[in-house]
Formats: structure tokens, C-alpha cells, sequence
């Protein structure tokens, strides 16, 4: 169920946070330990932002697919390739096939769907409780059943007062409607509302295999999977704060056997069997639910473990619903816990609030610009005073804007990286895969307004010209020269824009422009568990950071490994390979551009290929002294094909690629290329102009 209500709604927590809640008769009650705050930094990658506008940590040194720890399960996460969009239809407790059924309606109706917002899930009280008793105000027992579970197949039991005609009636007919199904359990022994009576209903944590091949017969598409009815105690319902090492080991097991379930069954050796499901993971949250232990090692530890295992997982305790702070709060957090956040890997911050609650309509907006940005996974609650599931106008308002959803659905799925800190807000840049940036400026202030100023070299880009359309907030129109910008935030909210540069315009510097800027504007490298957060080739094949670590030659047959940041040396010369993560920029499209770079030499040397045949045309070396040289250049194709037209040396080969459905062709050779061109005797390059050659890649240039 939503976290965000429990604390609220129920008699008892195993352990509470904060306060002490009155436990239920009959429930055993374990001593209150609280959660205590570690100062450990995380991962070793936060660093301290400033007070004013500049740059904050770069990218981690590495780009490779992140290593299964052996006590858990790796997913595929090729088929959940952006973060899904949800409509709870009404809360836990008053979902019923009928609400579902009219959210369904209303989301095609409003346009909701075909925005994106085209999951309608439900959460807890859907399934009979493990003392066979139904949701109604009578408690109806129910008949064939023991322990919560059907005595002839072992299922869990709609609610035959709310689901009269089982899941399956739901599931058909929201693909009927062209929507997707989403369904909940728990990976302890129990779910987590008991209604006021002793139990809840039953958990999954022994009963994966039958409990998710349940749901796919009834045509699930997404799981979430709560962690309730701990199974190192004896409870029969709620949630434990997640604080020893025992414990921990249980939630990691628990994701272990949901994944290898979802596994079993995406690979079913009868094809009208298989199905694929989105895993949401809850249990993080309950080791982090006072939004304050996320940096220390046991948090982490499980993080590890449990990210291979599921698609999106949710980190941290609630939004609330009550303030803008909690909010920041919340995007504080995510942007600690970037590292393990990439396509097919989702942090989920909480829901989003678009209903009755006390945040004004800046509040809501502000946080559905900074779940998009950080890529975060996005439920919004359908709520009305007869749960009918209807859903507003005012609340489809609020919730169709395309421009923040094209953001939070761009297909590189990268989450922002916080870039700036100024005086009473926040600067968060995110690359857009089609060579954009969105740009977010968060107001920290519930109550007043702040003007903030940054630039495009600090959101990324090195183009010294470029336009900001408003997503989300005032328009923008004046740029200076320097490409700084200004916007008055109101309170409590963030503006979101998009930064498109021209393309053929000038930029300010190839790859350590101000403030580390760069002429990059591709991504052509993914890791094999998020293979399609960048495309090269007419299919959408990348190179694979992993095999480029593990599996690359010199052209002699000399091993040779290519890692992010990596000094890799070529006839004589030191290239820097890009030092980027997945759904970075890690590369040049030639578009006409003219880049900056300022060196003397006899020659500048390129290191690339080509998508698709080979590419090229003419480049322009550009001069101090207002001159200029023309020359041939391009690359052949990365098959390692022959280039009649654009012939190039091959620098290394290396073996295997990524396609989109991820780790491909690991017999093949992929070749990339060295090319030289010289420079006029005598002269010093002040820039360089690039041909038109979108098919082409730069990874790499220097002059020697």
C-alpha cells in the first residue's frame, strides 16, 4: 500500500519511527530501536556544492554495468526503459474494479494516457486476509479458503466485495482500453493494513513463484512490492524500520526470490506463460523511512544487492502531501542516491500530489518538474469523496503537461545532476537525447520568491548561443554573451526549461569548457543493463562500456581496456576516453558545428567511427591569424567494413555491442578509428568547423 497514508492509518508499526504508535491486541511488539543518523558519505561520489553558482562533483570514473553481488538477482531491465506513470485509482483501502474501471475511462478521455500516464494500479485491501475474512463492514468469511489463500490453487483471493469479477475482469479491461495493469504485494509474510482486525493479508515472501504467476495470468504488467509482515518476527501485518544487519539480509532474499520469479516467467518455456513485469521494490524505504540513514553502509548494503533485482525501488519515507520542505527534502535525497539510479534502475521519491492536500498549485507543479528531472518513477492518486475513481478536470489540468513528461520519459534516462547551488535555490541539468538539455532551477523557499542567474556552461553546454523554451515557468529571453540567464522563482516550486543549441553553433570548448562544459551532444555508448540510453546505428545499437572494459584488442592482438576517464594511448598519441556514465553525453555529432580549441602543433588527431557506412565531408581548421585549411575527413563504419571515400587506421577493436534488447553480436568485431589532420606550419588552431556527418562519432581528439 502507500506508504504515504500508513503512518496515519494504522494502530501499529513493528517499530516506529518517531512517537511510539499503540500496538493492536494480539500483535506481538518487538522493542522500539530507532534509526540512528551515520555521517558515512555515500559512495564515496558526494561532494560539498557551493553557495554560489559553480559546478558540483563530476561523474563517477566509471561506466560499467554495475556488479551482481552474489546474494541477490539480476532482472532484465531492457523492457522498462523510462520510469512508469501511474494512476492509483483512489486510496488503498477504497479501490475496487469499478473505481479502476472509471480511472481507466477518464485517463483516455482527459488525454492523460496518451501523455503517459497509462498505468491504473491498486494497492493493499484488494486480496481476502490470511484470516479468510472479506473487506466488508461485516467481515464476511469467505469459503475455500485457508490461511488467506484459495484451498484448491494456493492463490491469493480478490476481495470478492470489491473485485467481484476477479482480477482478471480488471486486467482485461484496462488493455481493452489500451492501459496498463498494476497489481501489489508484499515481500514479507503479510501485507500491511489490517482494517482493525488482527491480520493482514497474506505476503508473497514464500509464495513468489505461485503469487507472480497469479498475476501474470490475470495480465499484470507492473508489481509493486511492498515489505510487510517482516519475516524475522511474528507479526501478522505492518512494516519494520529496516536497522539490523539480520534484518536487512531478509529484505535482500526477499528481492532475490521476487526477481528469479519474474525471470522464471518472462522465460516461461511455453510462450502463452511468459510475461513481462515491472518490479517496484519497496523494502529500501523502510530502512530509510525517516529520510536520514540513506548514507550509511547498511543502506547501502542493501541498495547493492537489491537494485540488479527490480526495476524502480522505492528509497525513503513520505512526501506527506503537507509541505513544500519535505518535497525538497525528498529531491535532496534522490540526488544523493544518483549512483544507482540509470535506465531500467528507477529511484522512486514517493507519489506525486495532485489532489486535496494542504501544497498550493506551485507545490505540485514543482514536484512533478523535479520527479522528471531525476527521472524518478511517478504515481498520482486518483481521490474523490465517493470513490467513484473519477478523475477532475482540475487534476488533469495540473497533470497534462507534456513538456515535463517528454522530459521525464526522454530515452537516455538519466536522472539530473544537481550542477549549482545559489542563494536559496538549486541549478539541475539533465541531457535530453536529442542533444538538448532540460534545466530545472528549484526555489528552497516555502514563502518567498528568489531570483536565480546560471548559465549554459553550467547546466553543460559550451555553445555560446542557445534557446530556453519554458516548460514550466516564465519565459526567458534574455541571454547575454556569456550565456548567462535569470529567472524569478516563485515560492516553493522549480521552473523547468529546454536548452537547444543550434546545429551549427559556435561552443566554447570541445570537452573542458568553463565550468567543465562540452561540445558533446551524443551518446553512443550504454551499459548492458541500460542498453538503450543512447543510439548510434539505424537499430539503435550502442557501444558496449562493458565489453570495452573487458573485451577490447590493439590491432596486433594486444588486450586493451577502454574504461571511462581511461588514458588510452594509439600510435604514439594519449586520448582521454570519455569519462562518462550511462545516458551521458560521451561523444561529438558532427553537425557543422565550430568548436573551440586553442593548440599548437602539426596535427590534430580525432578518434571515432561511423554508425552507419561511412561518414564524413569536409572539416575546417580554423587559425589565430584569421585564416583557415580545408581537408577530407570521416570515419569508415564501426563494422570495420573498408572506406573508399573516408579511410581512416583502425585504433582498437572491440568485441560485442549492445542492442536494444541489450548485450549482442559478442563474437563480432566493432573497429574504432584513428584520423589526422595537419595543421598549417607555423599556425595555431583557435577552432575547429565539422562537417555535416550525423552518422559520425568523436570520442576523443588531440593535437600532437
Amino acid at each position: 500500500m502507500d506508504p504515504s497514508q500508513r503512518a496515519s492509518s494504522r494502530a501499529a508499526t513493528i517499530r516506529t519511527v518517531a512517537g511510539g504508535i499503540p500496538p493492536q491486541q494480539g500483535i506481538s511488539v518487538r522493542p522500539v530501536r530507532r534509526p540512528r543518523r551515520r555521517t558515512v558519505a555515500l559512495l564515496a561520489t558526494a561532494a560539498t556544492l557551493a553557495a554560489i553558482v559553480t559546478t558540483t562533483s563530476g561523474q563517477p570514473a566509471a561506466a560499467l554495468a554495475r556488479t551482481v553481488p552474489g546474494d541477490t538477482v539480476d532482472i532484465d531491465h531492457s523492457y522498462a526503459r523510462t520510469p512508469r506513470m501511474i494512476l492509483r485509482s483512489e486510496s488503498w483501502s477504497r479501490t475496487t474494479a469499478a473505481s479502476m474501471k472509471k480511472t481507466a475511462d477518464d485517463a483516455v478521455a482527459t488525454g492523460l494516457a496518451a501523455q503517459g500516464w497509462n498505468t491504473v494500479s491498486f494497492d493493499d485491501t484488494w486480496a481476502v486476509r490470511a484470516d479468510c475474512t472479506d473487506w466488508d463492514a461485516a467481515a464476511t468469511v469467505v469459503p475455500n479458503c485457508s490461511n488467506g489463500r484459495d484451498t484448491t490453487t494456493g492463490n491469493l483471493i480478490p476481495s470478492p466485495t470489491k473485485y467481484p469479477g476477479g482480477l482478471k475482469d480488471v486486467g482485461d479491461y484496462l488493455h481493452s482500453r489500451g492501459l496498463s495493469f498494476g497489481v501489489y504485494t508484499s515481500g514479507g509474510r503479510y501485507m500491511c493494513d489490517t482494517g482493525g482486525r488482527g491480520t493482514a493479508s497474506p505476503g508473497s515472501f514464500d509464495n513468489f513463484e505461485k503469487d507472480f504467476r497469479f498475476f501474470a495470468s490475470v495480465g499484470a504488467d507492473y508489481v509493486k512490492l511492498d515489505y510487510c509482515g517482516e519475516p524475522n518476527t511474528t507479526n501478522k501485518c505492518c512494516f519494520t524500520v529496516l536497522d539490523t544487519d539480520t534484518e536487512i539480509n531478509t529484505a535482500i532474499e526477499s528481492a532475490r526470490r521476487a526477481a528469479t520469479a519474474i525471470n522464471a516467467i518472462k522465460t516461461d518455456a511455453d510462450p502463452d506463460k511468459r510475461r513481462s513485469m515491472v518490479l517496484n521494490i519497496s523494502a529500501p524505504a523502510y530502512a530509510n523511512w525517516s529520510n536520514n540513514t540513506y548514507t550509511t553502509p547498511l543502506f547501502q548494503r542493501m541498495m547493492n544487492s537489491i537494485v540488479p533485482a527490480g526495476h524502480t525501488y522505492r528509497v525513503g519515507g513520505d512526501v506527506g502531501g503537507t509541505s513544500w520542505a519535505l518535497t525538497t527534502t525528498l529531491v535532496d535525497m534522490i540526488d544523493g542516491l544518483r549512483p544507482y539510479a540509470k535506465q531500467g534502475h528507477f529511484l522512486d521519491a514517493d507519489r506525486l500530489y495532485f489532489d486535496d492536500t494542504a501544497l498550493t498549485t506551485d507545490n505540485k507543479l514543482g514536484g512533478y518538474v523535479m520527479w522528471a528531472m531525476q527521472n524518478t518513477h511517478m504515481v498520482a492518486m486518483i481521490r474523490n469523496s465517493n470513490a467513484g475513481g473519477a478523475i477532475s478536470p482540475a487534476q488533469a489540468a495540473l497533470m497534462n503537461k507534456p513538456g515535463i513528461i517528454e522530459v521525464g520519459q526522454d530515452a537516455l534516462a538519466v536522472p539530473a545532476r544537481r550542477v549549482a547551488r545559489g542563494s536559496g535555490y538549486d541549478v539541475f541539468a539533465k541531457p535530453l537525447s536529442n542533444g538538448d538539455y532540460a534545466v530545472a532551477i528549484m526555489n528552497r523557499s516555502a514563502a518567498q520568491p528568489v531570483t536565480a542567474t546560471t548559465s549554459g556552461a553550467v547546466v553543460g553546454t559550451s555553445a555560446k548561443t542557445f534557446a530556453l523554451t519554458a516548460l514550466n515557468g516564465p519565459d526567458i529571453t534574455s541571454i547575454d554573451a556569456n550565456g548567462n540567464f535569470s529567472v524569478t522563482v516563485p515560492a516553493g516550486t522549480a521552473v523547468m526549461y529546454r536548452l537547444k543549441a543550434g546545429s551549427t553553433a559556435a561552443y566554447a570548448g570541445w570537452n573542458f569548457g568553463p565550468y567543465g562544459s562540452t561540445a558533446r551532444n551524443a551518446t553512443a555508448i550504454t551499459d548492458g543493463d541500460a542498453p538503450t540510453a543512447g543510439t548510434w546505428d539505424a537499430g539503435g545499437n550502442t557501444l558496449s562500456s562493458d565489453r570495452l572494459a573487458d573485451n577490447s584488442q590493439l590491432p596486433d592482438g594486444t588486450a586493451l581496456s577502454v574504461r571511462a576517464g581511461q588514458t588510452v594511448t594509439i600510435g604514439g598519441v594519449a586520448y582521454t576516453w570519455p569519462n562518462t556514465t550511462s545516458g551521458q553525453f560521451d561523444s561529438v555529432r558532427p553537425a557543422g558545428q565550430t568548436i573551440d580549441y586553442n593548440y599548437a602543433g602539426s596535427k590534430v588527431n580525432f578518434l571515432g567511427a561511423s554508425g552507419i557506412g561511412e561518414s564524413g565531408g569536409t572539416i575546417r581548421l580554423n587559425y589565430t591569424d584569421g585564416t583557415f585549411s580545408d581537408s577530407t575527413w570521416g570515419f569508415p563504419s564501426w563494422s570495420c567494413a573498408s572506406a573508399p571515400t573516408y579511410p581512416a587506421t583502425v585504433a582498437f577493436k572491440v568485441f560485442g555491442r549492445n542492442s536494444t534488447g541489450g548485450p549482442a553480436n559478442t563474437g563480432t568485431g566493432y573497429c574504432l578509428y584513428t584520423r589526422s589532420v595537419a595543421i598549417t606550419s607555423g599556425k595555431t588552431l583557435s577552432s575547429i568547423t565539422l562537417p555535416n556527418a550525423p552518422a559520425a562519432r568523436v570520442f576523443a581528439i588531440k593535437v600532437s
